[in-house]
């Protein structure tokens, strides 16, 4: 009877390629799968052995990930970008990558990423909603505000943020502003009933909680920050979360020559928006913080966008500080050897 097997899936929206090796690394079977989950688990289910599982994060790898583990499979999520051998391969094909997964597994060598466990998931996504229809809602406005412009009629400033004031906007009965008008009413609604999860949510999270004791952190901040990093540990150390999160430069180094470029591309955009936007009200809320002095020091020298992002990575270290020693934020920093007066 077949034993272990090692099994690499290419995910797409909708297929699977499926590659089985046994432990010696020969192929027993190889396979196009559609990517309906009862499929994938009608198809693990028929190697009978302990399974190993390998499949790229992706946009659609949940749903394949749960189906794989409810077949009892060892299953383990691979990073895209650090799996050289099928993203520097000249010959490139989803037979030849789920080929190549599954012999990393066999040879445990795949560079692993976080796979967050389903409440974690729907904690992401219901921050993430939150986001996506916040920026909406000011797409939108901006879109109002420009084609009163673009017509000539003068109006308040922020007239689309106060509810009563707008509305007066249909007097013009130009079909494009009430068009407008209606969607941000629809916007608004959707965004008082994600409040209103999002609120719930925050209120059951310890994370959270502590997060929000730090000045100009709000609820959508501090669970989404929450969603994002947590849990800590699986960051060594703070150098590796801000990394992470984007918020150090690019570093090019060749003998002598060193040269620090643009911030890193390969981040969480959203957990470095979260913290730029944070850092503004942090600044306004403490004024003599560490994170505000650090951004205003740079500031002074390179300008205030520059400086708002040096305020949010010293934001970040707080952070990292609070949910590392599980406390309240702390204006001054705690001393990590008694007091002791000098002779």
């Amino acid at each position: 009877m077949l034993g272990e097997v090692f099994v690499g899936l290419d995910v797409h929206k909708s297929t699977i390629v499926a590659t089985v090796l046994d432990a010696d690394g020969n192929r027993v079977d190889q396979t196009k799968l559609s990517s309906i989950d009862s499929e994938l688990v009608d198809y693990l289910n028929r190697f009978p052995g302990p399974k190993h599982v390998v499949l790229e994060a992706c946009n659609v790898w949940p749903h394949v990930y749960d189906a794989a583990q409810s077949t009892g499979s060892d299953v383990v999520l691979a990073h895209p970008l650090k799996v050289k051998v099928i993203s520097e391969a000249s010959l490139k094909s989803d037979t030849v990558d789920s080929d190549s997964l599954a012999r990393l597994r066999l040879l445990n060598s795949v560079p692993k990423a976080y796979a967050p466990d389903p409440a974690v998931r729907d904690l992401r996504q219901l921050v993430r909603d939150r986001v996506f229809y916040l920026h909406k809602e000011q797409d939108v406005k901006n879109h109002l505000y420009a084609v009163l412009l673009r017509r000539g009629i003068r109006y308040e400033d922020g007239i689309l943020g106060l509810k009563r004031k707008r509305e007066t906007l249909r007097e013009l009965h130009l079909p494009e502003i009430d068009r407008g008008l209606d969607i941000l009413v629809d916007l608004e609604r959707s965004c008082r009933e994600l409040d209103g999860d999002v609120h719930e949510a925050f209120l059951s999270c310890k994370e959270a909680l502590l997060l929000s004791s730090i000045p100009g952190m709000g609820e959508v901040t501090a669970l989404g920050l929450v969603a994002e990093l947590c849990p800590i540990e699986r960051f060594p150390n703070v150098e590796k979360l801000c990394s992470y999160a984007g918020l150090v430069p690019t570093n090019h180094q060749s003998g002598e020559t060193s040269y620090q470029g643009h911030l890193k591309t390969e981040s969480s955009r959203l957990v470095k928006w979260l913290l730029i936007e944070a850092s503004w009200f942090h600044r306004h809320y403490a004024k003599r913080s560490d994170a505000t002095k650090m951004a205003k020091r740079v500031a002074r020298r390179r300008g205030k966008q520059i400086g708002n992002i040096a305020g949010a990575h010293k934001l970040l270290k707080i952070v990292y500080a609070v949910l590392k020693r599980g406390t309240p934020y702390t204006p001054n920093r705690p001393s990590s050897e008694p007091f002791t007066a000098r002779s």
